[in-house]
């Protein structure tokens, strides 16, 4: 949801955050001044990650990390785009990078998009 080049979103996120300092939410904490570890997403299928680390290890980065970032530049360019042709063509480009990331997940489809 972006407003203007605002994104909607953010500017709530980045509200929560100051209120949560101000309130000493975030005093205390265990890990508090120590790196936080990113290398392990605790949600990601065990399945696929060995594969998504020799792939990081090789330089490369996991298929479906490509694909959402080409989605949501593609999502960037919709939304500012005037030309009815020119939207219609994204959104072709759209609907099918969302099928390519829904088959590749090979679930039910958690990818929607509708212009």
């Amino acid at each position: 949801m972006e407003i203007e080049g605002i994104d909607v979103l953010q500017l709530i996120a980045e509200r929560k955050i100051v209120e949560a300092i101000e309130q000493g939410v975030f005093e205390g904490l265990s890990l508090k001044g120590r790196p936080l570890d990113l290398s392990f997403d605790p949600l990601e299928p065990p399945e696929r990650r060995l594969a998504n680390k020799v792939l990081k290890n090789a330089g490369l980065s996991p298929i479906e990390l490509s694909l959402r970032r080409e989605l949501t530049e593609l999502k960037r360019e919709f939304s500012r785009a005037k030309d009815p042709m020119e939207r219609a063509r994204l959104a072709r480009e759209i609907r099918w990078l969302v099928l390519q990331i829904n088959l590749l997940l090979k679930s039910t489809p958690s990818n929607t998009w509708t212009p």
